[in-house]
């Protein structure tokens, strides 16, 4: 039992470490992102294997159960499986990560494919499978639910933070030139957030001042997020490039998208979300 034990809370923790992982301190890596969207999809699907688990742990302990009946039980448990994979890639898809999501399904399938044909053959083991189905996704879960908007949160703070050496030096070369860059595009962008899920900043003139933004892995999985600074607070962001070539004046307004706005406790900056 200590082992299984050992095992649940192994399996929770990575889980959970790569949910997590876009919001930590640390060297940009493009695959944390739809990692972390795969494992928040695990964590909203994986939650239909809790009551299978229940009603398998309560049979196992008040009549016991035969072993064409634990079969069966194990069977079920491959199928609902495979659906809750077939999820998690569709995630991975949803973020153009195509050749994550062809693998990781592939591999899925052909895991789950073994062992369902192993049925056949030998015995499986699945005295504490019950728990793994009951334990591990309601860890998992509560994790998502409980601490996601905190670790948003917190790497918003580490890269608004961040970007002060930047804002400092654009300050700095309005002082020598007498008006700020006309643009940053670079090979290299030498200030980095320093957060493992946000690439770069970006800038852009603005009228008499300018923008920095940044595009922040947002909780809400269905919505994009800019955090922007303008020290005037003339923010404004656009959806689509294409609305910027064709409109102008209160059309474009009308058109941008960007009116989910919530100021942030950083002067100046304020966060915009695209659903």
């Amino acid at each position: 039992m200590k082992k299984h034990t050992f095992y649940i809370l192994l399996i929770s923790a990575a889980i959970i470490f790569v949910m997590f992982r876009p919001f930590l301190p640390g060297r940009y890596d493009n695959l944390s992102i739809p990692l972390s969207f795969m494992t928040q999809i695990f964590s909203f699907s994986s939650l239909i294997f809790v009551p299978l688990g229940l009603i398998w742990l309560i049979r196992n302990k008040t009549t016991g159960i035969r072993e064409v009946t634990q079969r069966r039980f194990l069977k079920t448990t491959l199928i609902i499986a495979g659906l809750v994979s077939l999820f998690v890639s569709i995630g991975a898809l949803s973020q153009n990560h195509t050749s994550l999501a062809i693998l990781f399904l592939a591999t899925s399938f052909i895991t789950l494919t073994r062992t369902f044909l192993k049925l056949k053959n030998e015995r499986l083991k699945t005295e504490f499978l019950p728990l793994y189905l009951i334990i591990v996704p309601i860890v998992v879960a509560f994790a998502r639910f409980g601490f996601i908007d905190n670790a948003v949160e917190m790497s918003r703070r580490i890269a608004i933070k961040n970007s002060e050496t930047l804002i400092q030096s654009i300050e700095n070369y309005y002082k020598t030139h007498k008006h700020y860059p006309i643009s940053l595009q670079a090979l290299h962008y030498d200030i980095s957030p320093e957060v493992i899920g946000i690439s770069q900043y970006f800038y852009e003139p603005n009228g008499n001042s300018y923008n920095v933004y940044f595009k922040q892995f947002s909780d809400e999985l269905d919505a994009d997020e800019i955090v922007m600074y303008n020290k005037l607070n003339e923010h404004y962001f656009t959806a689509h490039s294409q609305d910027i070539l064709e409109y102008t004046g209160e059309t474009l307004e009308l058109r941008r998208g960007d009116r989910r706005r919530v100021q942030l406790s950083t002067p100046n900056w304020i966060s915009i979300n695209f659903e």
